[in-house]
């Protein structure tokens, strides 16, 4: 997995009017945070930070320049205008490349045209998977094959091997997908009035 480049200054206060004053110039405050180091406050530009975001998800590795001294960081936690969709706030935490990361991993499903052309709908019950993995080898999405599956079968996270040196951290029993037929899925939109 590469790493992205964020440009960063340093600020010295924090507190609400400085958060207002750094947006208002189409800058985003945020905080690095460590295990043994204290937090680094920081302002980044909004546009550029919320478009990696976007582009690369929020599991990328970033290396964080802040006034020329560098770390290496992911995204912790980030909070969004809920008018205009702007970033808010962005908290960054630093990782070691060499150890494992607890993230959460999209899940996507594959041979759903398979699954089609036998009548199924697949409905997926898992969108996301929390999983223990090394920061350097982080995927995009966990892709399931489905395409063996048929109307009325499911499949839970017991059935499926997971991608190489990803830990889930689920339990065994989650369910990841249901492959309904069109009548059941008349049945449930009709249940839940829709």
């Amino acid at each position: 997995m590469s790493q992205h480049s964020v440009s960063a200054s340093k600020r010295d206060s924090a507190g609400k009017g400085v958060a207002r004053k750094l947006r208002a110039k189409g800058l985003v405050p945020g905080v690095l945070y460590g295990r043994d180091s204290s937090p680094v406050l920081f302002s980044t530009e909004e546009k550029a930070f919320a478009a990696l975001m976007k582009e690369h998800g929020l599991n990328s590795i970033l290396e964080l320049d802040i006034d020329g001294e560098k770390h290496t960081c992911m995204i912790a936690e980030y909070q969004k205008d809920v008018f205009q969709r702007n970033l808010t706030h962005i908290d960054l935490k630093k990782v070691d490349l060499n150890s494992k990361v607890v993230v959460r991993v999209p899940v996507a499903l594959e041979g759903e045209a398979s699954v089609r052309s036998k009548g199924g709908i697949a409905q997926l019950y898992t969108r996301e998977l929390k999983v223990r993995v090394l920061a350097t080898e982080i995927p995009k999405r966990i892709t399931f094959d489905i395409s063996d599956l048929n109307p009325g079968e499911s499949r839970k996270l017991a059935s499926v091997t997971m991608p190489e040196n990803v830990e889930s951290l689920e339990p065994m029993s989650t369910p990841l997908v249901n492959i309904l037929a069109p009548r059941a899925l008349a049945a449930a939109r009709a249940a839940s009035g829709k």
